[in-house]
C-alpha cells in the first residue's frame, strides 16, 4: 500500500508536470547575487514560466483542487489562469574555492524543478487563492554543479571547488497554498490615476523539500492595477490589452514600482537540513527568515506584434535575513532578480 508521502509526491509530479495549450504569457528569469557583487548561499536561480487562461485541468487535478478550494474559501471561484515553471534553483557556501566541507556554513545544494500553480480570483476581484505544486530533483541530478562550472568558466571567474560535498541525491516535492487580499482602507489614489494597492497574504507549504508558514505584506503603485495581484512579476495592467495611458512619463512605457516585507517560519528546509537520515553536508537552521522586496517593473504597449503581446521587463531586489546558525558570521543577503516576457 503506498504511504502518504508516496502519493502526495505522484500528486505533485502530475501537478508540475508542463502543460499544452494557447499560452497568453511567456517570461524568463534569471536570479543572482552577482548583481551585488557576492557569489554565495541562494547564488543563482532560472526559470521559465508559461501562463495559460484556459482550464485544461485533468480530472484528477480538478478534484484535487476542489478539494483544498473547501478548506481555503476559493471553492465555486474562477480559475484565473495556470501557471507552469520549469526551473533550476543553486546553493553553496560563502567561499566556493574550498575542495573539503565546511561544517560550519551552507551547503553546496541544487534543484531540478518543475511546477504548477492554479490561482483563484474572487467573484468581487478583492481575494487570490493559489495552490501549487512543485517536484524535482536534488543532488547530481539537479545538473547545479556543472551549471555553474560552466558558467563560470564562460565568465573566467574561479571554479567552485566543493561541489563533493552536497546535498544528496532525491526526488523531492512541495505543495502549497496562499490566500493574498486586497486592503482597500491601505489602497487609494495618490495623483491623477496613479494608485496605491496595498495586498497582504499568508503561505503555507509542506513537503520533502521546504516545510514553511509565511505572511507578509506588498505595496504596488502604478497605473491600471487590478484589486489584488500574485506576488510580481505576475501584476497585469489593462494597458496589455488596450491604448491606455501610463504611469511614466513617456507615453511608450508603463511603469510600476513595489514593495514588501514577507516573515516565515521555517519547519524544513533540505537545502540547509540535508536529507534526514542521511549523512548530508547540514547546518542547523534559523527558524525565523525575513525578506526585504522592492522593484521596478516598465511594460511596453508599443511592442506587441502580430505573434505576441506587449513586452516587459522587470527587476526585483530581495534582502534576506540569515537562514542559519553558525560559529562564524552569516550575513544577510541580497539577491536581484530579473524578469523579461511577453503578455498577450
Amino acid at each position: 500500500m503506498p504511504t502518504l508521502t508516496t502519493r502526495l509526491a505522484a500528486l505533485a509530479l502530475l501537478l508540475a508536470a508542463s502543460a499544452a495549450g494557447a499560452q497568453d504569457a511567456r517570461y524568463f528569469t534569471y536570479e543572482n547575487d552577482g548583481f551585488f557583487g557576492t557569489d554565495r548561499y541562494y547564488t543563482n536561480g532560472l526559470a521559465f514560466t508559461a501562463r495559460h487562461m484556459a482550464d485544461e485541468r485533468s480530472a484528477l487535478a480538478r478534484g484535487w483542487a476542489d478539494g483544498l478550494c473547501r478548506w481555503f474559501g476559493c471553492e465555486g471561484q474562477r480559475l484565473l489562469y495556470t501557471r507552469n515553471s520549469f526551473g533550476q534553483l543553486m546553493y553553496t557556501p560563502g567561499d566556493i574555492s574550498i575542495p573539503t566541507c565546511q561544517p560550519c556554513d551552507r551547503p553546496y545544494a541544487g534543484l531540478l524543478y518543475l511546477e504548477r500553480d492554479y490561482l483563484f480570483l474572487s467573484e468581487d476581484g478583492q481575494t487570490l487563492t493559489t495552490l501549487g505544486a512543485q517536484a524535482g530533483l536534488t543532488g547530481r541530478w539537479s545538473l547545479a554543479e556543472p551549471a555553474q562550472k560552466l558558467v563560470h568558466r564562460i565568465l573566467d571567474r574561479p571554479l567552485p571547488q566543493g561541489w563533493d560535498h552536497q546535498v544528496g541525491n532525491s526526488l523531492a516535492f512541495v505543495l502549497s497554498v496562499e490566500r493574498r487580499s486586497a486592503w482597500p482602507a491601505l489602497s487609494g489614489a495618490l495623483w491623477g490615476d496613479v494608485r496605491l494597492q496595498t495586498n497582504a497574504y499568508w503561505r503555507v507549504g509542506l513537503g520533502t523539500l521546504v516545510s514553511y508558514a509565511a505572511g507578509g505584506v506588498v505595496l504596488s503603485v502604478g497605473k491600471d492595477l487590478p484589486a489584488v495581484s500574485p506576488m510580481p512579476p505576475g501584476i497585469t495592467h489593462r494597458i496589455s490589452r488596450g491604448n491606455v495611458a501610463t504611469s511614466c512619463r513617456w507615453d511608450w512605457v508603463q511603469c510600476t514600482a513595489f514593495a514588501g516585507v514577507e516573515g516565515r517560519w521555517m519547519g524544513y528546509n533540505l537545502f540547509l537540513q540535508g536529507r534526514p537520515w542521511r549523512s548530508d553536508p547540514q547546518v542547523r537552521p534559523r527558524r525565523w527568515v525575513t525578506d526585504l522586496m522592492t522593484g521596478l517593473r516598465l511594460d511596453f504597449p508599443r511592442t506587441r506584434g502580430p505573434g505576441h503581446g506587449p513586452w516587459f521587463m522587470q527587476f526585483k531586489v530581495t534582502r534576506r535575513s540569515p537562514e542559519f546558525r553558525s560559529p562564524r558570521p552569516a550575513p544577510r543577503h541580497t539577491v536581484g532578480a530579473l524578469t523579461l516576457g511577453t503578455e498577450f
